[in-house]
């Protein structure tokens, strides 16, 4: 079979083949991050259209993060600490700047609840910007939140963080830290939690989109690309083996060399 699939025409078949594969592979995977969006932004609005609860009503202290609080919006009272960190390379509306977070301690329990209060843009001459101090006293914030972000390798100045890793927090912040942080929304004095949002130079960051499930219909769709690319193959390797065994068979019936033996009769 293998001298058969050498053949030219196998050759130029079994290319056509590659190309109608990767081109049905490209297909399954643009179906696949079609299900990926649509999921994506139907558990935003889902999310977006309940109103704000109190932080207690979804984490508790200690617990792990649950699912159902991604990009959820909660209320918190506290008192901003000392300890603000800047996150560098993160983005907003296109810009390159720094996430802005600082250390909330939750009057209700003592648990620290770590707010990204906004987004501020490179100083002059691109250089770290200074972070602007947190508002004083009883502070309310509406907080989108957030499981806590992977650890990074790479080492920072003083007052810098890769990412908003827990574990790293813990040692830097006194006190217990829950397992999730928040973007801020707004904030208010908690004697006047309607009092207008006041960020200042800080540029406040939307819910991220939060990680979802698939939709069906898509998925369905992107693994039926999938079987038509393999059978595309299949049906490469099953034309290939039935022109090997007609060849086989057309020589198993050829005259041997000579032309065929002749019967003669003795005197």
């Amino acid at each position: 079979m293998l001298r058969t699939a050498l053949k030219p025409k196998w050759l130029a078949l079994l290319a056509l083949v590659v190309l109608i594969i990767v081109a049905f592979t490209q297909l399954g995977r643009w179906q696949l991050g079609v299900a990926q969006d649509k999921a994506r932004a139907e558990e935003m609005a889902k999310a977006r259209a309940q109103p704000p609860v109190a932080l207690a009503t979804l984490l508790s202290p200690h617990a792990p993060f649950p699912a159902a609080a991604n990009a959820r919006l909660a209320i918190v009272t506290g008192t901003y600490a000392e300890g603000q960190v800047l996150i560098p390379a993160r983005l907003l509306a296109g810009r390159d700047g720094y996430w802005l977070l600082t250390p909330m301690t939750e009057s209700a329990t003592g648990v620290v609840f770590p707010v990204v209060r906004g987004w501020l843009p490179p100083a002059a001459g691109g250089s770290v910007p200074a972070p602007p101090p947190p508002p004083t006293g009883e502070t309310t914030v509406v907080a989108s939140l957030a499981p806590g972000e992977s650890p990074t390798t790479e080492s920072y100045p003083a007052g810098q963080l890769g990412s908003v890793d827990l574990a790293r927090l813990v040692n830097i912040w006194p006190g217990a830290i829950y397992n999730a942080f928040g973007f801020a929304q707004r904030e208010a004095p908690a004697n006047d939690p309607q009092a207008a949002d006041r960020p200042g130079a800080l540029g406040r960051i939307p819910p991220p989109r939060p990680d979802t499930g698939l939709t069906g219909r898509n998925v369905a769709y992107a693994l039926q690309w999938w079987v038509f690319a393999a059978f595309a193959f299949f049906l490469w390797i099953k034309m290939v083996q039935q022109d090997a065994r007609q060849r086989r068979h057309l020589t198993l019936l050829a005259p041997p060399p000579g032309g065929a033996p002749t019967l003669t009769q003795e005197p």
